[in-house]
């Protein structure tokens, strides 16, 4: 099972969001970044810690969080999201 926690707008122009996950009942992941590919595939990106990435998620895993994200966004980009809930 996998829960969107909390979706904000991104911090760079390429991302879709910056968001927060819960997978399962032991694991938290903060600060991922989802964003969309020119191929029209979508990508989970880790925060960076030191210069590099903190995590990375092997393709099955990535796919269902990135559509546990879309969903959560419902379509729109999060400054959207954001504006339709005010």
């Amino acid at each position: 099972m996998i829960e969107i926690i909390n979706v904000r707008p991104p911090w760079r122009t390429a991302d879709l969001c910056v968001f927060d996950a819960q997978l399962g009942p032991n694991l938290r992941l903060f600060n991922l970044a989802l964003r969309h590919l020119p191929n029209g595939h979508h990508r989970v990106l880790a925060p960076n810690a030191a210069g590099k990435h903190s995590a990375s998620f092997a393709p099955p895993l990535a796919n269902e969080i990135a559509k546990a994200a879309l969903a959560k966004l419902g379509g729109q980009r999060a400054y959207d999201a954001d504006r339709s809930a005010a």
